[in-house]
């Protein structure tokens, strides 16, 4: 049987509790997770890298996550991105779904997270 390679996920927050947390909790899932503490860093571990999904808090300081997603789909249009936001406004949430994010509000049940990136990273095989 051949052993297939796990999943790579981009992981952005600027909250090192928040980042840790999703961080192990993704990779007990059996994902390889790049975690990225701002938009910026983030774009320079896209372009190193291939991931399979990108998850982007929504509120960070600097580029956002909507910010952060439009720039990461410069380089690869079909990237599928899930922003985690706990306080989006109907307009963001609005851009977000227009832009084809997946919104995913906070707190997310860690069974709702997992559904959602296997959902997106099926899209991407």
């Amino acid at each position: 049987m051949e052993a297939t390679t796990p999943r790579r996920l981009l992981l952005i927050d600027d909250e090192a509790m928040v980042r840790t947390m999703l961080t192990d909790v993704l990779e007990s899932f059996g994902y390889r997770v790049d975690a990225a503490e701002s938009g910026e860093a983030a774009l320079e571990r896209f372009h190193a890298g291939q991931y399979d999904a990108v998850i982007t808090d929504l509120v960070m300081p600097g580029m956002n996550g909507l910010e952060a997603a439009e720039r990461l789909r410069e380089f690869d249009s079909v990237v599928p991105v899930i922003l985690l936001t706990g306080s989006a406004g109907a307009s963001a949430v609005h851009e977000a779904r227009r832009a084809g994010l997946k919104v995913v509000y906070k707190p997310v049940s860690l069974s709702g997270l997992k559904a959602v990136v296997e959902t997106a990273c099926e899209q991407t095989a």
